[in-house]
């Protein structure tokens, strides 16, 4: 190579094999959405995804995936519909969000990761049913952490609703931080998938 050169053949290589490396240049095919309805409905997504909440519903069985719509902006400074991660459901007598219903049960634990008396046995994005092992009445309110075996723990708050008929303990969820609930839904889709696969085929 001549003294000029910026590169060198090693790097030109590099780069040459990113390039021409399929899995590299695939597409997360999960998140990407493209219309081909013409130019009249994309520009009326992009106005509705833009000043409204825009999602996508699919029916499967007995439950019911709702897909959130966000606009993003890419390098070039087009913008595209994203589909977000989505909020599942299960019919019945009402809509209810789908439940979690945790193997072993998992302790909420504290900002230092230590384990307290709530113990989750089912978890949805909208709330909680746990087990209070020990002494004392559960409290009104919690604001823990839920580490799940083989997961980044997730901040949970959590405000009593009501007392079952097994003796557990039902908390309705208010995430005040839009990535903690958005954790929270990719743990209860990446359950989901397992526990139902033939819907994510």
């Amino acid at each position: 190579m001549s003294r000029e050169a910026l590169l060198t053949q090693d790097e030109l290589d590099f780069i040459q094999n990113m390039q021409h490396n399929p899995q590299l240049n695939l597409r997360d095919a999960s998140s990407s959405l493209t219309v081909n309805g013409g130019a009249q409905l994309r520009d009326l997504l992009t106005r509705l995804a833009a000043h409204d909440h825009v999602t996508l519903q699919a029916q499967f069985d007995n439950q019911q995936l709702t897909f959130p719509l966000h606009l993003v902006e890419d390098e070039f400074n087009a913008v595209h519909l994203r589909v977000g991660v989505p909020s599942i459901f299960e019919d019945g007598p009402m809509i209810r969000p789908w439940r979690l219903a945790l193997e072993t049960p998992v302790a909420l634990e504290n900002i230092r990761g230590t384990p307290g008396a709530l113990w989750v046995h089912q978890v949805s994005f909208k709330g909680v049913l746990v087990e209070m092992r020990g002494r004392g009445k559960p409290p009104r309110t919690f604001s823990l952490w839920f580490s799940p075996s083989g997961y980044e723990r997730i901040s949970l708050r959590g405000t009593f609703e009501r007392e079952t008929a097994r003796g557990l303990f039902a908390y309705r969820l208010s995430q005040g931080d839009a990535d903690e609930t958005e954790r929270l839904r990719q743990f209860i889709l990446h359950e989901h998938r397992r526990v139902h696969p033939h819907m994510h085929a």
